[in-house]
């Protein structure tokens, strides 16, 4: 498993807004474990991916597509690592996959 970290700056409350209209066109089965977090200067969604790799493609097609659609703007800042151990609900999550 793969997480980024996204960083977005602006209005908190108008991007949760467009932040909860892009999750409208996101079935949310596809979401294994994701986080969006209200910050004084705008918004920071932890995301999850199977591996590197397909969080690239996600990243530079369909979640720029979202973006745009939706008018959030580019992260100011977008960090990448590999997961190493996740917790839901007091549940481990299987987080190895190849790289």
């Amino acid at each position: 498993m793969y997480a980024s970290i996204w960083r977005i700056e602006g209005d908190p409350d108008e991007l949760v807004r467009r932040y909860d209209a892009m999750l409208a066109d996101v079935p949310h089965a596809n979401m294994r474990l994701h986080l969006c977090l209200r910050a004084g200067d705008g918004i920071v969604i932890v995301d999850t991916c199977p591996s590197q790799a397909a969080f690239e493609a996600f990243a530079d097609g369909p979640f720029r597509t979202l973006r745009e659609r939706h008018g959030l703007p580019e992260p100011k800042r977008v960090d990448g690592f590999p997961v190493h151990a996740a917790f839901v609900d007091g549940q481990r999550v299987e987080a190895v996959a190849a790289l």
